[in-house]
């Protein structure tokens, strides 16, 4: 089967110790490819953009952002900012554009936000004076057109919301919101696109926000890895948040001028193995055809579901078919869930998801996630239910 020799990829089945992994919503498991690719650099040395020595790594290094710009129809390569994280990539954004901003200016974001992509916006409006203005969702967990229009105006200046929720996998409209913002008034938009990178093939110019972050962990690759990229005019209005060593073109004593984008944004010494490790992990990827091994996945998340909807006194958050499934069951705690999963070798995420305000949203203290990948199969998921029905039983008991 096509799922279990993309599986055969990944070296934590072989060394598991009878683990099954179902939280790859949190961070995506490592393929071959990128553990040789990181020993590789580790064996060398040198660094890159600093010696005629270091050719051979400077160049598989900008080959990686050639790779992203390829993967996402990014305009030019020049708009591919390597970070350490979405987090760094949207506090490279908020930070960056705080000159645009003023009192009594607004910012609009949705509710439904990782803290990543809530709380610099939430600090950008304390240090300018801004108002924060926080979109509720509708009963399927989506912001609502009119709601969005309805909060625009001339005073809006950013708009930032997720693609996916990394609490119940659902997808926002983007298609149908972002055009809404264009035509309401002339704000900067954010992406967060993290949690949709690892199943969907996004095209940024179709979307057309100003920028994107994503996280390589989410997508096979590396930790300490992001992206931050957009359109190449707005990205020139981020004036840079580290100053340091070849982000520049010149420095006297009294001025500086800064170099062109992307290296303005990338003062210091980068993540090399693991920019040079996530371009091995886009080529490989690029070998596997993801029609049939996202039909797999998805028949895989609707089984899950439908396994899950059978149990009493248990909810989803969410109606979505998606890969990340989040659920509450009535009168047990969503830790005790997991601390008997854990017990039982299922690796699984519990809590508030980095997501708080999400959470007080929808009057949870946190919910039990299941996050699939590629890589997972049924046998997986039969485990996982195995182990679900032995936690019930104790806790009914106890």
């Amino acid at each position: 089967m096509i799922d279990t020799l993309f599986r055969t990829h990944f070296p934590f089945f072989e060394k598991s110790d009878g683990w099954t992994y179902l939280d790859s919503a949190a961070t995506t498991l490592k393929p071959n490819v990128l553990i040789q690719a990181t020993s590789e650099f580790y064996s060398s040395a040198g660094s890159v953009h600093r010696s005629q020595y270091d050719l051979p790594q400077t160049k598989q290094y900008e080959l990686a952002r050639d790779l992203v710009a390829k993967r996402f129809n990014i305009e030019t390569r020049e708009a591919v900012i390597w970070t350490s994280g979405t987090t760094q990539s949207i506090n490279i954004v908020a930070y960056g554009l705080e000159h645009r901003i003023k009192q009594g200016d607004e910012i609009v974001i949705s509710v439904a936000e990782h803290h990543a992509n809530f709380i610099p916006w939430q600090q950008l409006a304390e240090r300018t004076g801004a108002n924060l203005i926080v979109l509720p969702l509708n009963e399927k967990y989506q912001i609502e057109p009119e709601t969005l229009k309805n909060a625009l105006s001339e005073k809006t200046k950013i708009v930032a919301f997720n693609l996916v929720s990394n609490v119940t996998g659902v997808r926002q409209a983007a298609e149908e919101l972002i055009p809404i913002i264009r035509q309401s008034c002339s704000a900067k938009i954010m992406l967060d696109i993290a949690q949709a990178v690892c199943c969907e093939q996004i095209d940024v110019n179709k979307l057309n926000a100003d920028f994107y972050a994503f996280s390589a962990h989410k997508m096979y690759g590396p930790n300490g890895v992001g992206v931050l990229t957009g359109k190449l005019q707005s990205l020139e209005e981020i004036r840079p948040l580290v100053f340091g060593g070849k982000m520049l073109k010149n420095i006297t004593e009294s001025e500086l001028t800064v170099a062109e984008l992307p290296y303005r944004l990338e003062s210091g010494t980068p993540n090399i193995a693991g920019i040079i490790g996530f371009g091995q992990v886009l080529a490989w990827l690029e070998k596997w055809d993801f029609i049939p091994l996202n039909h797999q996945l998805y028949a895989l998340a609707e089984y899950t579901r439908k396994r899950l909807n059978s149990y009493k006194n248990l909810q989803i958050i969410g109606e979505q078919n998606t890969p990340t499934i989040s659920f509450i069951i009535k009168d047990q705690h969503p830790a005790d869930i997991a601390a008997f999963l854990t017990q039982s070798h299922i690796a699984i995420r519990h809590g508030e998801h980095c997501a708080k305000p999400y959470l007080r949203y929808l009057a949870e203290v946190g919910t039990v996630r299941i996050s699939l990948a590629h890589y997972n199969t049924k046998e997986d998921v039969e485990h996982f239910f195995n182990a679900l029905d032995s936690t019930l039983k104790i806790l009914q008991e106890s």
